[in-house]
C-alpha cells in the first residue's frame, strides 16, 4: 500500500535537491522539501527464477526461454548491477525435486543457459513441491549478495504439498522473511488454488499475478519487476555536531519508479561558531541499499557577527615621551586577529595622515594594545583603532576624535634592567632606558656596589654608556667576584632638553651564586663470588660519603687501621676538601699496603697507593702514585711511580686498570679517579671486582 507524500516520478533517479547551501544564524533552523525519485527497478536486484518444471509447464518454460534475453536486458539496462539465478522444483516423487540450474551471476549468457537447461518432466500428482523450493532458495541454495534487493519469481500451475519435503508453508515464509526476499508469484491456473501463493506474497511484500496463460508470463514478469514496493529510508553521515538534521517521516514505501517525499529540518546549534562551515551528508537508502546519486550534501555557512570596539588612550605625556592605546572588543564571537592603531599629530583633526602605525594581537579577553609610541612636541594627538576581523567576526573601526592625548613638557624618567643571577666569577651588566623626555641625548653612568653596601656609598666599578637614539644605554660586562647580592645605580647625565635622573639604590640587585662543590672518597671496596657463593663483600671503607657544599671546608673520616681476610689492607684514608671561591673540590684517598688473596687467583700485593681528583670551573685533573705492585710472581711496578691515566695491565686472568679516570657531566662535571681497579672474570674462577683508593670531585654552577 502506498502512503501520503508519494507520486509519479518526474526526474531521473536520485535525491532532489542533492546539494543544499544555507546561511543560518546560530540557533536558527529551516525546513527543506526533499524528493527521492526511485528507479523503475529496485537497486542492486538479485532476481531468482524459481520455476515448476513438471510435465504441464512446457509452454511456460518455452515462453520464458524465448523472451529471456529481453527480460534480462531490460532489467540490466535499468539496474546495471543486477544479477540472476535459475532454480527449478518438481514433485517429491521425482528423482530431483529441487535443483539450482544457475547460481547468481551477472553473465546473461550463463543465465540463459540455465533457463535452457530446464525440461518439463515428472509430477505424479496435482500438488508439487514449491514450498520446499522456496525454503531451499531462502536457506542458502542461492547465494544472494549482502544488501541486495532480493526477488524470487515463483512460476507454477499447481499448489505445493504442505509439508513439502518436511517443510511447512510457515517454515518457508519464515525463511523468506529472514532472508529479506520478496516473492512475485505467477499463477498458471492453479498455483494459488489453496491460497498458498497469496499467503507467501502478502507475507513477503510481493504480488500475485493470477489467471495467466503461458504466452503472458514473460511480459508479466517484466511489468512486475517495474512495480515493486521500495522502502526509502535515510541515514546521517559525517555530520558536524553543531548541525542537527532530521527528516519526517522516518521512511516511505513507494512503488519502484515513483517519488518519495520528506520534510527535512536543519538546525544550527546556538553555540555554533560564526563564520564556521558545518556539513552533513544524508544517505537515502532504497531497500537498505545506497546507490550513487542518492546522497544529499548540506553545507551551512554560519554568518559572521560584528563586534563593537571601545578604546582607552594613555594619559597626558611629556614631550618626547611615550603614548599608547588599548582597544577592547565586545559583542563578538571570541574575536581573534589584530587591531591596527594609527596615531595622528596635532592639527590633523580629521585623522587623515598617521604619524605612526602599530599592530596589536587580540588577547583571549578581547583586548589589544598598541605598545608605546614616542610622541613629538607639545599638542593634542589622536588615536584611531581598526579591528581586522577574523573568520567569525567582521571588521570595525573607532571614530576619529574619540581618543585624544595631550603632550606637555616634562622631566624624563629612567628605567633599568640589570642582568640576571650569575655564578661567582661571572659577568654582570646593567641597561638603562631614558623615557619621557624629548629626544634625550648624552650618557648614563653605571655604578656597581658590592655585598653589604646597601646604601650604595662606595662603588666597586664604574662604567659609562652612551645614550642611543632610542634612549637606551648599556654598562657592558663587569667581571664579578665572590657570591652575594650586588647593586647597580644608573645616572642619566641630562642634556639641553632633559634633566638628569638617577635610579634609586637597591632597585637593581644582582644575585651572584656560589659554586656547588661535591665529591666523595673511599679507601677500598671489593666483591668476589664463585658458583653463586659470596666469598668477599666489602663496602666502601673508609668512606666520606657524598659531600655537597657551597662553602670552604674539609670532610674526612678516621683512617681504617687494618682490614683482614681474603683481602687485607692497612692505613686506609679518605678526604674531601672544598674552597668556596674560586670554587675548587679536591678528593684524596690512600692505602699503605694491600694484599688480595682470592682462591685460584694469583696473590696481588700493592704498596703505598694514593689517588686524587681535583675539579674547578676550568676542568678536572686526576693523579695516582703507586709505590709497588705485584701479581703472583709478576712485578708490575717496582718503585714509586706516577701512573698515566687509564693504564691497563693484564697478568694472566687478572685485569688491572691503574689510575682509572672516569669523567662525567651528570649532574655536574667532574672526575672519578680509581688508583687500582682489579677485575677477574674467567670461567671456573671467582668473579672478582676490587677498587683501591677512589677519589671523586665535581663542581656545578660555573660561569
Amino acid at each position: 500500500m502506498l502512503v501520503a507524500g508519494v507520486g509519479t516520478a518526474s526526474a531521473a533517479p536520485g535525491v532532489t535537491p542533492a546539494d543544499v547551501t544555507l546561511k543560518l544564524a546560530p540557533g536558527g533552523s529551516t525546513t527543506i522539501a526533499k524528493t527521492v525519485s526511485t528507479p523503475a527497478i529496485p537497486p542492486k536486484p538479485d532476481i531468482a527464477f524459481l520455476i515448476d518444471t513438471t510435465g504441464s509447464m512446457g509452454g511456460v518454460i518455452a515462453n520464458v526461454r524465448t523472451n529471456a534475453n529481453t527480460i534480462l536486458s531490460n532489467v540490466a539496462s535499468a539496474q546495471p548491477d543486477a544479477q540472476f539465478a535459475v532454480a527449478e522444483y518438481k514433485d517429491a516423487a521425482d528423482a530431483t525435486p529441487f535443483r539450482v540450474a544457475q547460481d547468481l551471476t551477472a553473465n546473461q549468457a550463463d543465465v540463459t543457459n540455465g533457463l535452457n537447461s530446464l525440461a518439463a518432466t515428472g509430477g505424479g500428482d496435482f500438488p508439487e513441491d514449491g514450498i520446499n523450493g522456496l525454503f531451499q532458495v531462502a536457506s542458502g541454495a542461492v547465494g544472494f549478495r549482502p544488501n541486495s534487493s532480493r526477488i524470487v519469481l515463483l512460476i507454477g500451475d499447481a499448489p505445493s504439498h504442505d509439508p513439502s519435503n518436511s517443510h511447512t508453508l510457515a517454515n518457508a515464509i519464515s525463511a523468506l522473511q529472514a532472508a529479506g526476499i520478496t516473492v512475485l508469484a505467477f499463477d498458471l491456473a492453479g498455483l494459488d488454488s489453496t491460497g498458498q501463493a497469496t499467503a507467501i506474497t502478502e507475507a513477503t511484500g510481493g504480488r500475485l499475478f493470477s489467471g495467466l496463460n503461458a504466452s503472458e508470463v514473460s511480459d508479466t514478469i517484466l511489468a512486475a519487476l517495474r512495480n515493486l514496493p521500495v522502502t526509502v529510508t535515510h541515514k546521517l553521515r559525517d555530520c558536524d555536531p553543531k548541525l542537527t538534521v532530521s527528516l519526517t517521516p522516518g521512511s516511505r514505501e513507494v512503488t519502484s519508479g515513483d517519488d518519495a517525499t520528506f520534510t527535512e529540518t536543519v538546525s544550527v546549534d546556538a553555540g555554533a561558531a560564526p563564520g564556521s562551515t558545518l556539513t552533513c551528508k544524508v544517505d537515502f537508502l532504497l531497500n537498505d541499499v545506497l546507490s550513487p546519486g542518492f546522497t544529499e550534501t548540506i553545507t551551512e555557512h554560519v554568518p559572521k557577527v560584528t563586534p563593537s570596539i571601545s578604546t582607552t588612550p594613555s594619559g597626558e605625556a611629556p614631550a618626547g615621551g611615550d603614548v599608547s592605546d588599548t582597544a577592547t572588543l565586545s559583542g563578538g564571537y571570541h574575536p581573534t586577529g589584530t587591531v591596527t592603531f594609527q596615531l595622528f599629530g596635532p592639527g590633523d583633526t580629521d585623522c587623515e595622515t598617521p604619524i605612526a602605525t602599530r599592530t596589536g594581537t587580540v588577547s583571549g579577553s578581547g583586548t589589544a594594545a598598541s605598545g608605546n609610541v614616542a610622541a613629538g612636541g607639545v599638542g593634542t594627538y589622536r588615536w584611531v583603532a581598526s579591528y581586522s576581523g577574523d573568520d567569525a567576526n567582521n571588521p570595525v573601526t573607532s571614530p576619529c576624535g574619540d581618543e585624544e592625548v595631550k603632550v606637555v613638557k616634562a622631566t624624563p624618567g629612567i628605567t633599568t634592567t640589570p642582568s640576571g643571577s650569575v655564578p661567582a666569577g661571572g659577568a654582570v651588566s646593567d641597561a638603562a632606558a631614558v623615557s619621557g623626555g624629548f629626544h634625550p641625548t648624552g650618557s648614563v653612568k653605571f655604578q656597581l656596589y658590592g655585598p653589604g653596601d646597601t646604601d650604595c656609598r662606595t662603588p666597586i666599578a664604574t662604567r659609562t654608556g652612551t645614550l642611543s637614539d632610542s634612549g637606551a644605554a648599556a654598562s657592558g660586562d663587569v667581571t664579578i667576584g665572590a657570591a652575594g647580592v650586588y647593586r647597580w645605580t644608573a645616572t642619566y647625565s641630562g642634556d639641553d632638553d632633559n634633566n638628569s635622573v638617577t635610579s634609586p639604590c637597591s632597585e637593581e640587585q644582582v644575585t651572584v651564586t656560589p659554586q656547588r662543590l661535591t665529591g666523595r672518597a673511599y679507601g677500598l671496596t671489593a666483591s668476589a663470588s664463585l658458583a653463586g657463593l659470596q666469598l668477599v663483600n666489602i663496602a666502601r671503607t673508609p668512606d666520606t660519603g657524598p659531600v655537597s657544599t657551597t662553602s670552604t671546608g674539609t670532610t674526612s673520616v678516621p683512617c681504617t687501621a687494618t682490614l683482614s681476610g681474603l683481602i687485607s689492607a692497612h692505613a686506609l684514608c679518605a678526604k674531601v676538601a672544598t674552597t668556596e671561591f674560586p670554587g675548587k673540590s679536591v678528593a684524596t684517598a690512600s692505602i699503605d699496603d694491600t694484599t688480595i688473596g682470592i682462591t685460584g687467583i694469583p696473590v696481588i700485593t700493592v704498596k703505598t697507593i694514593k689517588s686524587s681528583s681535583t675539579t674547578t670551573c676550568a676542568g678536572s685533573t686526576g693523579a695516582t702514585t703507586i709505590a709497588s705492585l705485584k701479581v703472583g710472581n709478576t712485578v708490575v711496578i717496582s718503585e714509586p711511580t706516577t701512573i698515566q691515566p687509564n693504564t691497563t695491565v693484564n697478568v694472566g686472568v687478572v685485569k688491572l686498570v691503574l689510575n682509572e679516570q672516569i669523567a662525567f657531566t651528570t649532574p655536574d662535571k667532574g672526575l672519578t679517579v680509581n688508583a687500582v681497579h682489579v677485575k677477574v672474570d674467567a670461567l671456573g674462577l671467582a668473579k672478582t671486582d676490587v677498587v683501591l683508593a677512589s677519589a671523586e670531585s665535581d663542581i656545578g654552577n660555573c660561569p
